[in-house]
């Protein structure tokens, strides 16, 4: 049997200003964002409700993400770095590069929101690596969901 690697869904996130029944017929700005999800429990790779959240407070702020360097530590799908990326924001992406396949989805989501411009960057906490060292001055740094304790 060949291993083909975990197995993923996509699933599709939408932000736009609520409306009253006046503003309906008023155009308003909405973002759509596809985030592919890990079906592998193993993984942990979907939204956490945390991201869902930060997303939302992006897009709600996203008048003043343009040109902002944003780093995204623990991207995991990446949603908060994503939707700061389509708001202007310079993004990278970091989860830890223990274990490749989560590089693989920071990739991934950005590959299917037709994000080229963001970099992907393996950093695990504690350790001082290169990738560490040479980050550029950050005006934002992102965190969601980035503590799990599997005992609870």
């Amino acid at each position: 049997m060949c291993d083909e690697g975990p197995r993923f869904s996509v699933k599709e996130y939408r932000f736009a200003e609520e409306q009253d029944e006046q503003e309906r017929e008023e155009q308003k700005p909405e973002l759509v964002v596809q985030i592919p999800e890990v079906l592998d429990i193993q993984y942990g790779m979907y939204v956490w409700p945390c991201a869902v959240v930060l997303a939302q407070y992006l897009w709600f702020h996203r008048r003043i993400l343009p040109g902002k360097r944003i780093l995204e530590i623990g991207a995991g799908v990446s949603l908060p770095g994503i939707v700061a990326a389509k708001c202007g924001a310079r993004v990278i992406l970091s989860d830890t590069e223990e274990l490749p396949q989560c590089l693989k989805n920071c990739e991934r989501s950005c590959r299917i929101n037709n994000l080229l411009g963001v970099h992907i960057i393996g950093l695990t906490w504690g350790q001082i690596s290169p990738n560490l060292l040479s980050l550029p001055q950050l005006d934002i740094i992102l965190a969601s969901d980035v503590f799990f304790e599997p005992e609870g």
